[in-house]
């Protein structure tokens, strides 16, 4: 059961039935426990639409409410419903649902086919720490879109054709004849390593970008080879289906794309009038490939360099859909940046590389969980600062130590049991920590949807923190070994269900839960 979506359902048929209206009806979690598990505040939104006020229309909904064995629900001026979870379901649940190995996982998103492109990195260089932020976004939202029941689809699109390949070609047979690198062309100390290979350049640096993913947790169904819609003819075809639906049409020479029929502050041009194909047409083919692979669901995460992009690109793929006779759902989410810090100080310079940090330095330094971690537990859309020392502290000011260690200390907890333990019994929910503990637990479940339908990630890590945060709150009121057999069977079933909980939310971003520390 998920209770949220449950008194949504009642209230809206209560609505139904009182008022004949239908209304969005917001669930929202008290910041107080006096304040109740759930609280909506739907009353005062109506009070216009019904000239009642809104106290009258909250204590009408609240006689109504037939479902005490659920929740009990109290009016608070000036017109919050508040909603009590019933304690015999709290124990019911936390002695069944919470412990469950799939708690939390749905079918919201199924007959959902998602294709998700992240990271799509140049193969001309070593994966940067901004590379590694996408990266670990795409993959939690994978993770999460498949626990919320979704088909998904990695894939990461490979620049390999165009002026920078070539340029990279030119520069590391420069190195490798002793020549001056050219003009444009690329430095840095791994263009040496690189010269030293025997295999293609592009070749070695994208294995070299995968094996770096690999070590970070992250792998993807398919590499998609630019340079493979040049050669099937795709960008052309697609050019074609363009031009015969009427949405691109040529002038000055050029051929433009009519983008300001969907918003787009301008046309833009799709062939330059040299006849050489714009980035944007390669980036429409690979598109309309996408779709024509039966993908109604396209969802792209992009750096922060590509955020005048992203206009032009959904007028793109609405005219693509619009010519085909088909729905897509085309959304862009924008990666921003990374700040790098130790001890305070801003890290700008790579020992490696002589300037970008790269993904592969911070990994090596401070381990797959906490960079994941890190990279995943802000907004994506928001500047992201983190300090690398602080990220390989064993202390509470590190949040994924924090997280972790409270599953490792639940570990502990359980190892150390009785082993004549009786089956739990009675009221597990004994006292207000305990309470407090138990409807965080049942909110995951909402958290994973509102995570995976909003495609925010990041709202699973500050959960896990809250979690953890009630758990050691917990933890330092109450004993869970006690002398007295039964009670310390139920405390064992609270933190169980805590653990599994703890151990689900950290899975889904792609972090370890560790039983020891």
């Amino acid at each position: 059961m998920i209770l949220r979506s449950f008194l949504r359902e009642k209230l809206t048929m209560l609505l139904k039935e009182i008022w004949n209206i239908e209304t969005s009806i917001p669930i929202l979690y008290p910041d107080q426990p006096k304040f109740g598990d759930y609280s909506t505040s739907v009353a005062m939104s109506l009070a216009k639409t019904l000239r009642q006020k809104p106290l009258d229309i909250a204590s009408t909904l609240a006689e109504k409410w037939e479902w005490t064995d659920i929740c009990r629900l109290e009016v608070v001026a000036p017109g919050y419903l508040n909603f009590f979870v019933n304690e015999s379901l709290l124990d019911t649940l936390i002695q069944g649902k919470c412990l469950e190995d799939q708690y939390g996982s749905s079918d919201l998103l199924e007959g959902k086919k998602i294709l998700l492109e992240y990271v799509s990195a140049n193969p001309t260089g070593p994966l940067h720490i901004g590379h590694g932020r996408w990266a670990a976004l795409g993959d939690s939202l994978a993770r999460l879109l498949r626990y919320a029941g979704a088909q998904v689809w990695r894939e990461f699109y490979v620049n390999d054709a165009g002026n920078q390949i070539r340029l990279l070609r030119e520069t590391i047979q420069a190195v490798r004849e002793g020549k001056e690198i050219p003009e444009n062309g690329y430095h840095g100390a791994y263009i040496t390593d690189v010269a030293k290979q025997t295999e293609d350049p592009v070749t070695y640096i994208l294995n070299w970008q995968k094996e770096t993913l690999k070590n970070f947790g992250v792998e993807f169904d398919r590499y998609f080879s630019e340079k493979s819609l040049h050669d099937s003819g795709m960008v052309q075809k697609t050019l074609d289906f363009l031009k015969s639906a009427g949405v691109a049409y040529e002038s000055e020479g050029a051929l433009w794309l009519r983008t300001t029929d969907h918003g787009d502050d301008k046309d833009r041009v799709l062939v330059k009038s040299d006849g050489e194909y714009t980035y944007f047409a390669v980036d429409i083919a690979y598109h309309q490939d996408k779709i024509k692979r039966g993908f109604r669901h396209l969802y792209n995460i992009l750096g922060a360099d590509h955020h005048g992009y992203v206009k032009r690109m959904e007028a793109a793929v609405w005219l693509l859909s619009q010519a085909d006779g088909v729905e897509t759902d085309f959304r862009i989410i924008i990666g921003q940046l990374v700040s790098l810090y130790r001890n305070g100080e801003p890290v700008r310079m790579s020992k490696r590389t002589g300037d970008m940090i790269t993904l592969e330095e911070v990994l090596e330094e401070i381990g797959r969980d906490a960079l994941r971690y890190y990279m995943v537990m802000r907004k994506a859309d928001t500047h992201l600062e983190f300090d690398i020392e602080e990220a390989k502290k064993q202390s509470e000011e590190n949040p994924v130590f924090y997280v972790q260690y409270a599953h490792a200390r639940i570990c502990g907890i359980l190892r150390n049991l009785p082993s004549n333990l009786p089956v739990p019994q009675g009221t597990i929910v004994d006292s207000p920590e305990a309470r407090l503990l138990a409807t965080r637990l049942l909110r995951f479940p909402e958290i994973v949807q509102d995570a995976a339908t909003a495609l925010e990630p990041h709202r699973i890590p500050q959960y896990l923190e809250d979690v953890a945060s009630v758990f050691h709150k917990y933890y330092t009121v109450h004993r869970i070994i006690t002398d007295d057999l039964q009670t310390t069977a139920n405390r064992a079933t609270l933190v169980k269900a805590t653990k599994n909980v703890l151990a689900l939310g950290l899975r889904l971003i792609g972090v370890s839960a560790p039983e020891r520390m």
